[in-house]
């Protein structure tokens, strides 16, 4: 007697072929009205761009010295500083860079915003492979507020790692450089490739960033000095002791108001008032959903560590 078969047909009519699928949660979240900005180059762009850092960046730092772990493992722990220190290192050209094109770059997120906010930034250039984007979006919102070109480059980081010895999320060239000097070629560069990618109107700085906000030079602080004057009369201490029969608390006589009938003439003029050029822009409201793919992504993550 054969053995008694389920058929496919069958099979997924079973309880253990019926897997009950997960209900997507949509959620609505309140997001701000505004486009975001993130000028990233395109292929050619990149490529014009990495050929002037390439000829005119300087060089602010030598390469660290990579010792072979077969040479310092038998070294106790205490004595590899003093190793490393004394270990040969191949000859290294000198540094041909002034302090002032030194001190004309600034690198790094906090350093290029501060130098955003000081006014003193010609030009700044992100890195696209930073994530979150939200560590460097404020840096390109800011450059926009204060009308200063930026641009998002394609793998930046290692690339300023090679040819300069430092790198960094963010990086500013200052202003006050030379046209004619490397750096001020750079900074050329940078302000033509961004006349390519104008900031959309419907940006939250776009119309705040032309002149709108200045910042005083004056290095007198507006400080309200209080002078003591003759004709002031001496404030009374109300609440000194007395005497048993007299009022503690003695205030003073009150004024006495005139009743008087005053004609209030009214402005006549025609000229209108002025006109806001301010827009109140509501939130608007977006639909998300869970990304099935997420727990994917993380066994990827977990494997190329």
């Amino acid at each position: 007697m054969a053995t008694p078969t389920i058929s496919k047909k069958d099979l997924q009519k079973t309880l253990s072929a019926k897997k009950k699928k997960k209900a997507e949660v949509i959620k609505n979240v309140l997001a701000k009205p505004y486009q975001n900005y993130w000028p990233v180059l395109n292929s050619e762009d990149n490529f014009n761009l990495r050929e002037a850092l390439r000829k005119f960046l300087p060089r602010l730092k030598h390469d660290k010295v990579n010792i072979p772990y077969k040479d310092i493992k038998a070294i106790p722990r205490e004595e590899r500083k003093k190793f490393r220190e004394n270990y040969p290192k191949p000859p290294l050209a000198p540094l041909l860079v002034s302090d002032s094109d030194r001190k004309s770059i600034v690198f790094g997120i906090n350093d290029v915003s501060k130098c955003l906010e000081d006014r003193s930034a010609a030009c700044v250039l992100v890195d696209s492979d930073v994530q979150p984007r939200l560590l460097v979006q404020h840096i390109v919102d800011q450059a926009v507020l204060y009308n200063v070109p930026v641009l998002v480059a394609v793998t930046m980081r290692p690339f300023f790692k090679v040819h300069c010895g430092v790198s960094g999320a963010a990086v500013a060239f200052k202003r006050g450089v030379k046209p004619d000097s490397g750096l001020g070629l750079i900074q050329q560069t940078i302000c033509n490739i961004y006349e390519n990618y104008p900031v959309p109107q419907n940006h939250i700085h776009y119309h705040r960033r032309l002149d709108t906000i200045t910042i005083s030079d004056s290095s007198n602080n507006s400080v309200c000095v209080v002078s003591d004057s003759e004709d002031e009369e001496p404030a009374k201490n109300y609440h000194l002791k007395r005497k048993l029969r007299k009022r503690a608390f003695v205030p003073p006589e009150p004024h006495k108001v005139v009743e008087s009938v005053v004609y209030i003439e009214l402005d006549t003029s025609v000229e209108a008032s002025p006109v806001s050029k301010i827009n109140y822009q509501p939130l608007t409201v977006k639909r998300l959903k869970g990304d099935k793919n997420r727990n994917k992504r993380k066994m990827q993550k977990f494997k190329k560590k």
